[in-house]
């Protein structure tokens, strides 16, 4: 697969119609997750409340609390937890997003001016504060969900505070990268699947088997959205991209062409790299490490990787839970994430 390739994306009428084939089993679940998220992204205060509505407007396509209702429904019936954790794990995403958003100076998120852009720094880190807030009390609700979920916060930001602490680090290794990308993106797809699965009656075993399954399967999403950083279209994906050469962030195609390169070679991009961080229009570098990820064909290698990643998900999922419309759904939401953009 070549760097066009990776790039290339369904229409965005395709995607709806591919997700909704996804969501079918969950179709109700879905909607009456809207309507309470809908009741979320409301103040009293006016500015709050237009900070809030510009927000709604990032509606993605709320994958993490599809794995909740999925997971559910793998070994039971759906009931209002399920919608509160569901809505739980959406605001703290949409949180993080508000965050990571300011940490990346990114201009656009979904098409939409980013909060920060829009609004300014300190509006956006209040911002996201104040949804991680709704998320924690929201979590109180339902028994023994809010430390899970408090915890796993915790875990998202110190992974992010590892990003922004190996900014620069340009012998970034393999396994701190792996490190920061379970921490930051990874875990929360795996406690959305662990809560579904366990508020319909599985077991712990079953329980567990199904965090790795979202674990994986997370983690194939980053690596994912890490290669189109590099070599996607703006237009296309709907956000900011090239913005991880321009903060110094090392992700898996630069760590992967590192390691295929000789020393001249490697001093070479050590050059590049060093050069994105230091200009803010490094156009020609980027071009040249893009040149570089197509003539080494490590774009093919990132593929295979995920691939990889995302066959020890769906084994897990299939040790886990029975044949059912809500796995098989699962087992293609896991090969959409690989698709994903390509």
């Amino acid at each position: 697969m070549n760097a066009e390739g990776l790039a290339a994306e369904e229409s965005p009428i395709d995607r709806s119609q591919v997700l909704m084939h996804l969501y079918e089993p969950i179709a109700g679940d879905m909607e009456n997750l809207r309507a309470y998220l809908a009741d979320e992204f409301k103040a009293s205060e006016p500015y709050v409340h237009e900070l809030l509505e510009h927000l709604s407007q990032f509606r993605g396509k709320q994958i993490r609390p599809a794995c909740v209702f999925l997971a559910g429904r793998c070994f039971g019936e759906i009931g209002p937890d399920h919608v509160r954790c569901a809505a739980v794990v959406e605001l703290i995403h949409t949180a993080t997003l508000v965050h990571d958003d300011l940490l990346d100076q990114a201009d656009v998120r979904r098409r939409v001016e980013t909060i920060h852009t829009r609004y300014g720094d300190r509006a956006s880190i209040l911002l996201g504060d104040i949804i991680y807030a709704r998320g924690f009390v929201i979590s109180t609700e339902v028994e023994g969900a809010a430390r899970l979920l408090a915890e796993c916060t915790r875990e998202i930001c110190i992974g992010e505070i590892m990003q922004v602490g190996n900014a620069g680090n340009l012998q970034l290794t393999l396994q701190e990268y792996e490190e920061i990308i379970h921490r930051k993106t990874a875990i929360l797809y795996g406690l959305s699947c662990k809560l579904g699965a366990l508020l319909s009656g599985a077991s712990p075993e079953q329980a567990e088997a199904m965090e790795r399954y979202g674990n994986r399967m997370g983690e194939a999403f980053q690596i994912i959205d890490d290669s189109l950083d590099l070599i996607g279209d703006a237009e296309v994906v709907g956000k900011s991209l090239g913005t991880d050469l321009g903060n110094g962030k090392l992700t898996l195609p630069v760590l992967m062409l590192r390691e295929s390169l000789d020393q001249a070679g490697r001093d070479h991009l050590l050059d590049l790299l060093r050069a994105c961080q230091d200009s803010e229009n490094a156009e020609t570098e980027r071009q040249a490490i893009a040149d570089l990820l197509a003539e080494h064909g490590i774009m093919d290698q990132v593929r295979d990787r995920a691939r990889s990643v995302v066959q020890d998900a769906l084994d897990s999922l299939r040790a886990a839970a029975d044949p059912s419309p809500a796995r098989k759904r699962l087992e293609d939401l896991a090969e959409y994430i690989l698709q994903r953009e390509l």
